[in-house]
């Protein structure tokens, strides 16, 4: 078993890397839950496979209700959201009962942003049953849901209780559901820790021990900068432009951030701030992991950058690579980005 615990001024919590932790969530939970009522919210692609377990260990010692929706992107968007909101107060939910997200990406970023809305907040815990989960959404405190066909462009900040990792879990993905969660595992070696960088290149068993160094990243970021204005957008490499395409092209939010840290090293090298040795260096390991590595010209996207939600008052901070495991922001206005790129502009 690994332990980190993530220090925030939102709410201080742990993160519990452990195989068969599933079976043990009744006494996870009761460390950090005194009330007795729990809703789950999941999906009905991990609902078959895991509620059941996670039930017959907590009902117990709790009333445990839940709510199913679509598995799926489409699901993280306001409909979807009105309708937990209301099967929830339906089911007589109250402002300190416990929500659980038990699910990929989209369940952990509905459920957390279910958790900061609705009662203006109420406590929640994370079970991330995916590879991309475990690597990004399910830590943080980042929540939200797709608008205006933009990614997570609402939301809010809410910090989990409790996040429960079970590396047995990744043995049910298929292979492009665990490939994509590689996106954002390569890209915390990307930006910050080249000995997991190079670890990925012989193409190890992901477990405990690997995710725990992926996490070791997002921990120290995150702790530096909980609300996402300085140091932690160094964890969106890749994102600017991975957004841009992921919902145009229909990719998997790894794949396209796969895509997007190639765009990004691009940008970089022609604006000499990155290595160009970087390019290839993450091209290959996207390989091993059969990632997308289609090239896109990032100047065909610039106009899209504008409306990521990453521009704050006109500014767009661009994540960059300087090296493999270094990484840098550089703030460029709507201005500058329209001079240096005029024809992409006009």
């Amino acid at each position: 078993m690994r332990e980190l615990e993530i220090n925030v001024k939102g709410g201080s919590y742990k993160i519990i890397i452990q195989n068969d932790s599933l079976k043990e969530i009744n006494r996870y939970v009761k460390e950090v839950y005194n009330n007795k009522n729990i809703y789950i919210l999941t999906d009905d692609v991990v609902a078959p496979i895991y509620l059941d377990t996670i039930i017959k260990s907590l009902e117990c010692d709790f009333d445990v209700d839940y709510v199913i929706i679509p598995h799926g992107e489409k699901s993280k968007s306001i409909t979807t959201y009105i309708d937990v909101c209301n099967k929830l107060i339906d089911k007589n939910i109250k402002r300190n009962n416990l929500l659980i997200a038990l699910g990929g990406g989209v369940i952990g970023d509905l459920c957390g942003f279910v958790a900061a809305t609705l009662y203006r907040g109420i406590p929640y815990l994370s079970i991330p049953t995916s590879l991309l989960s475990q690597m990004d959404s399910s830590i943080g405190g980042k929540t939200g849901i797709d608008f205006y066909n933009r990614k997570n462009i609402i939301g809010a900040f809410k910090q989990p209780i409790r996040v429960i990792i079970d590396p047995l879990t990744l043995k049910t993905l298929d292979e492009r559901e665990f490939n994509n969660g590689m996106g954002e595992l390569i890209k915390h070696g990307a930006i910050g820790n080249k000995k997991l960088l190079d670890l990925l290149k012989t193409k190890p068993e992901i477990d405990e021990n690997i995710i725990f160094e992926s996490l070791s990243v997002k921990k120290r970021v995150v702790e530096l900068d909980e609300f996402d204005l300085n140091e932690r957008m160094t964890l969106n490499f890749g994102h600017t432009f991975g957004h841009a395409i992921e919902l145009k092209y229909n990719y998997k939010h790894g794949e396209a951030v796969a895509i997007g840290m190639l765009m990004a090293i691009d940008m970089g090298i022609d604006l000499n701030i990155t290595n160009k040795e970087c390019y290839d260096t993450i091209k290959n390991i996207l390989k091993i992991y059969n990632l997308p590595t289609k090239e896109y010209n990032y100047k065909d996207y610039l106009k899209d950058v504008l409306f990521d939600k990453k521009n704050i008052a006109g500014t767009i901070n661009f994540i960059f690579l300087t090296e493999l495991g270094s990484s840098k922001i550089v703030k460029l206005s709507e201005k500058e980005l329209k001079e240096k790129y005029y024809e992409c502009f006009n």
